[in-house]
């Protein structure tokens, strides 16, 4: 069940300081981290105090740049869960209809 506003928001801003201490901890700068994102200082700043109105492609180029984006994707990863691998086990429907 997705979260509500609040709760979400809080969890947004969480991964936001998550990724600044990161970016901290590998000494680089919003500017350096920013240029090899492809992405303005501004960006930067709305991912790591978790604003919502971030576009996917730039929070992705920013876990990759701080070489994060490996663990983000085995994380999403159904099979290397026991609930994902549950969920897979009678297969995938061709599509799903309520």
């Amino acid at each position: 069940m997705a979260q509500s506003g609040p709760e979400r928001a809080r969890r947004m801003r969480e991964l936001g300081e998550n990724l600044r201490v990161w970016r901290k901890a590998q000494r680089l700068t919003t500017e350096i981290v920013a240029q090899r994102a492809g992405i303005t200082r501004g960006t930067l700043r709305n991912i790591e105090n978790g604003e919502g109105s971030v576009r996917f492609e730039n929070l992705f180029a920013v876990l990759e740049v701080l070489g994060l984006e490996r663990g983000v994707l085995d994380a999403t990863d159904p099979s290397t869960s026991v609930r994902g691998r549950a969920l897979l086990e009678g297969g995938l429907p061709e599509r799903v209809r309520l």
